[in-house]
């Protein structure tokens, strides 16, 4: 539970998991034959330098919007939980939603953009 994105029940199912003899070496022979590499990161591209975006929605393109939240810090950019007067983005897949940041981002005008235009201006 210590690791982000694992909650209590998911836990467990992994402590049940590898509770098993025979599933501890299934993985230990799938270990033997596979070469796990640390995905290369570029901090030199701090395209977002000084932007603070908002999430808010589900996400396609990224596996969450933590994972999104990631990338965005990656690059020397800000996410926030809430829009303020502070925010340049709201990135939100549903533009036309009538959420509370949607509406926020219209009153205060900051731009709002789905993913799709995020990855296309930013990758």
């Amino acid at each position: 539970v210590k690791i982000e994105g694992i909650g209590d029940k998911m836990a467990e199912k992994f402590t049940e998991y590898f509770s098993d003899k025979e599933n501890v070496e299934k993985l230990d022979r799938l270990l033997q034959e596979v070469t796990i590499k640390n995905p290369e990161v570029n901090h030199s591209a701090q395209n977002m330098e000084g932007l603070n975006f908002v999430v808010t929605g589900s996400v396609n393109h990224f596996a969450n919007r933590n994972e999104v939240k990631e990338y965005i810090e990656q690059r020397g950019g800000k996410v926030t939980g809430s829009v303020t007067s502070k925010t340049n983005y709201l990135i939100n897949n549903d533009i036309m939603s009538n959420s509370s940041k949607n509406k926020k981002a219209k009153e205060l005008g900051i731009e709002i953009i789905t993913e799709e235009q995020f990855i296309e201006r930013w990758s």
